[in-house]
């Protein structure tokens, strides 16, 4: 099945925040305090820093972020099946009923835009 996606505009901001809030961006930031990431730093700082290791750090980082996501997802089912729907101009309903590849190449398609990535870009300035 084909899908055409408009560009994001500024009346998206806030269907994404919204998303983004269900999702539970503020349990992000307890993603940097796990027992990994802070023995990993504290060795670095009692060892040479060199010794840090990045990759058990960022991968500890991505799979509790993955778990943030996974968990919270369902709780912006409507939100996401809106948006979706305001990008492609189908229903909220055909995008509940499309091929589950169908679908989540639509998310990817979206993540990709190089909008998706301005907006966070900007979002992740309020964050300092």
């Amino acid at each position: 099945m084909e899908y055409e996606l408009r560009d994001l505009k500024s009346k998206d901001v806030f269907p994404m925040f919204k998303i983004i809030g269900k999702i539970g961006i503020n349990e992000f930031k307890t993603c940097f305090e796990s027992d990994t990431v802070k023995t990993a730093i504290a060795n670095a700082k009692s060892e040479d820093e060199k010794d840090l290791d990045l990759g058990a750090i960022g991968y500890s980082v991505v799979l509790d972020i993955a778990n943030v996501v996974i968990e919270h997802i369902p709780d912006a089912e409507q939100e996401i099946y809106s948006f979706l729907a305001g990008l492609s101009g189908m229903k909220k309903s055909e995008i509940a009923d499309l091929p589950i590849g169908v679908f989540l190449n639509m998310l990817i398609d979206i993540f990709k835009k190089d909008e998706f990535k301005d907006f966070f870009e900007a979002a992740s300035r309020l964050l300092k």
